[in-house]
């Protein structure tokens, strides 16, 4: 991304108290959670499972990063937020979410998921914990070059937006 481009990114992609490499590593891990790569929970059968980010703060305070935003699919808008805790060859995401559609009442409106993403020998395995069940999968991370695509894409929708 240019300059202008990277500025106007940054209005709805914030970072504080680290690097853009950090930001884009966060952006990078929180795109393969389970709730954004392939959701447990949604609206119909007709509805993705997938969704993506919409806008995004990320901010670093004593080794825990904070974050909140929105995510979006075709039919249902989300608001995330959480924190990211490093541990060694660990990280865990824990996510509380909140979905954001009229048809949606009671104790289906909120529900939080934790992923933990394992590095172990360049291989990285998330297990993911819903209160309805447990998820266990491979993943594997953007490179560095396909984050820098992702978010020249997000970046060119946001201008499309405007």
């Amino acid at each position: 991304m240019n300059y202008k481009d990277e500025i106007l990114f940054e209005q709805y992609f914030s970072y504080k108290g680290m690097t853009r490499d950090q930001r884009n590593f966060y952006i990078n891990l929180l795109l393969h959670t389970k709730e954004i790569e392939s959701s447990e929970v949604y609206l119909n059968n007709n509805s993705s499972s997938k969704y993506d980010l919409q806008f995004l703060n990320l901010s670093e305070e004593d080794f825990v990063v904070k974050f909140d935003g929105a995510i979006s699919n075709e039919s249902e808008n989300r608001m995330i937020f959480g924190d990211i805790i490093n541990m060694g060859n660990k990280l865990f995401v824990r996510m509380n979410i909140y979905r954001c559609n009229d048809l949606i009442y009671g104790d289906n409106k909120e529900y939080s998921v934790i992923d933990e993403f394992v590095f172990k020998n360049e291989r990285i395995i998330r297990k993911s914990r819903y209160d309805s069940g447990y998820f266990e999968a491979e993943v594997d991370l953007f490179t560095e070059m396909e984050t820098e695509e992702y978010l020249e894409n997000k970046c060119n929708e946001i201008k499309l937006k405007r």
